[in-house]
């Protein structure tokens, strides 16, 4: 059964929902910030853990400054008031795609509130070396263009060329429930400049791993997740699927991400 509670933090209130029992397990959605895109993952993990996702600011069902650029800080802030607000403590962490990047911030700057961290497929293109950084930092900089030129349909169709796995006019659950104006306008520019501070998270000490799909092939992501692995360090696993397979394999995903948790 899944319970539904709000988080009042800095001006916000967050939608969270919770179903299950065991340890806590936070799951950080990234795109539009819609978490029903985690409904089928979180189905199946409810008989391993207290699964807790929510809906990040100013996104479906919580509120805030629609109008505010996104600000990483209050990103990692608010997934930490997610984790106190249960009463848990400490929360085993999966965050994929953007809601990588967002476990990433609240790893580095609130190691309390995490137990452990699967970081699937993180966008930290500029965390490459330079070289290869280059060709995405003109490729995002080219969507954000198509989209004040041409809006946001234009603009997702040629982002979502960027992937690998996915067929081009799949969506997961929750993918499409809302309009990627915003995210466009005010998110997106933000995502994909993030760049991880290795020494806070070396200093924490959070047991982490990066976790990519095995039909990802070498898509952009999977390079910057086998980067962060790299200079963390820790490990890069393997799991199931691509970058969507946590909502359309959900079955396979869970039982495989159960087991990293086990390992770290």
């Amino acid at each position: 059964m899944i319970q539904s509670f709000i988080v009042d933090t800095e001006d916000a209130e967050l939608a969270c929902y919770q179903e299950g029992s065991g340890p806590l397990l936070l799951l950080i959605v990234g795109g539009n910030g819609d978490s029903s895109r985690f409904i089928p993952l979180s189905a199946q993990l409810a008989g391993r853990y207290t699964v807790v996702r929510y809906d990040r600011r100013a996104n479906a069902h919580s509120s805030g400054n629609t109008q505010a650029s996104l600000d990483m800080a209050q990103q990692g802030r608010d997934a930490a008031a997610v984790i106190r607000a249960t009463g848990l403590g400490a929360a085993y962490v999966f965050g994929s795609s953007a809601g990588a990047n967002i476990a990433l911030q609240l790893t580095q700057d609130h190691p309390q509130r995490v137990r452990a961290l699967v970081d699937h497929e993180p966008p930290i293109t500029d965390f490459l070396p330079s070289s290869e950084a280059a060709p995405w930092r003109t490729f995002f900089d080219r969507v954000y263009t198509t989209y004040l030129n041409e809006g946001g349909a234009a603009a997702m169709r040629l982002f979502a060329s960027s992937f690998v796995g996915p067929e081009p006019n799949s969506t997961a659950p929750g993918d499409q429930s809302g309009s990627f104006e915003r995210f466009l306008a005010h998110e997106f520019r933000f995502i994909n400049r993030f760049v991880p501070d290795l020494e806070a998270l070396r200093r924490g000490g959070v047991p982490m791993v990066t976790a990519v799909g095995r039909d990802s092939g070498e898509a952009f992501y999977v390079q910057t997740a086998r980067e962060l692995a790299r200079q963390r360090p820790c490990s890069c696993i393997e799991i199931s699927g691509h970058h969507l397979s946590y909502a359309s394999e959900p079955v396979v995903f869970a039982d495989e991400l159960h087991a990293i948790f086990l390992n770290l």
